[in-house]
């Protein structure tokens, strides 16, 4: 039994669709809506909240279809705007009393600040750990790193029977992937999962490379400051663009384009993460297999 208070939804009609409550009651929330930008009136909003003493009281959410606002309730100027790809990182922070809007924005702020920025070097070539160059149209994968990778390095794990040498190798690891499910029209996002993985490419245009699959560009989502990954048809601008590094062991990770804070999974489920920038110190090791 759930005994925190739900947290209280104002949630536009035209992206109740995309909200991804598949049962307001299991996810804890309370759900009212609006019809259009013009109905958003965050006081009024504030006004309801408080009349309903069996909700949450400190904060409440409005979604628009894209975005999150986590709102404070005693002061509507107070606002915290975050990707739905983040939405299972916030919200219990918020309903647990972890966090407040105030920590939040203060965190984002303090790593973006701490963090040195990395440098680009000049005729930058897409490399595998070993030091292969990786040429434009050739297929890989590109396996997470995970703490366990480590711990597990050079030790034996059970085998499932009746898989090829190929399956074998990719069984117990964890891939990028392509989360291909939406059916809205709208581009598909990098996810990460266990023991499935989908195959990528580079190409280089003007001395920058990028990631491809199939056909379509790594890029950020800045028009909606989206968190995640996404990939689309057309090459990314520089504000858009993915940019890669080195680590020192020859892996690679990734930032925005001359951005501080580093690429991340957030492993929503055991074997399934999404992945994008989540405000972490640590960047995600990607290793690439051909």
């Amino acid at each position: 039994m759930n005994e925190q208070k739900p947290i209280h939804y104002f949630v536009c009609s035209k992206g109740s669709d995309s909200l991804g409550l598949t049962n307001a009651t299991e996810d804890n929330t309370i759900v009212e809506y609006f019809d259009s930008e013009e109905d958003v009136d965050l006081a009024k909003f504030a006004e309801i909240v408080k009349t309903k003493p069996n909700c949450n009281q400190k904060h409440f959410i409005v979604y628009r279809g894209d975005d999150y606002c986590a709102v404070e309730t005693d002061n509507v100027q107070n606002i915290y705007v975050f990707s739905s790809i983040l939405r299972y990182q916030v919200l219990p922070k918020l309903v647990a009393g972890t966090e407040t809007i105030d920590t939040l924005i203060d965190g984002d702020r303090n790593l973006e600040n701490k963090l040195a920025k990395p440098d680009r070097q000049p005729g930058f070539k897409l490399r595998d750990s070993s030091g292969e160059i990786i040429p434009d149209g050739i297929k890989f994968a590109l396996q997470i790193l995970r703490d366990r990778e480590e711990e597990l390095d050079g030790e034996d794990e059970d085998e499932p029977e009746g898989l090829s040498k190929e399956e074998l190798f990719y069984c117990n690891k964890d891939w990028v992937g392509v989360n291909s499910y939406m059916d809205d029209g709208k581009d598909y996002f990098l996810c990460a999962q266990e023991s499935n993985y989908v195959s990528f490419e580079c190409e280089t245009i003007d001395d920058i490379v990028y990631l491809k699959h199939d056909g379509g560009y790594f890029y950020f989502d800045i028009d909606n400051k989206s968190s995640g990954i996404f990939i689309g048809k057309a090459v990314p601008t520089k504000e858009q663009r993915v940019q890669i590094h080195y680590t020192n062991d020859g892996d690679i990770c990734l930032t925005a384009w001359g951005g501080r804070v580093y690429v991340a999974c957030n492993w929503v489920k055991s074997a399934y993460g999404v992945v994008g920038i989540y405000g972490s110190t640590t960047p995600m090791k990607l290793r690439i297999h051909m």
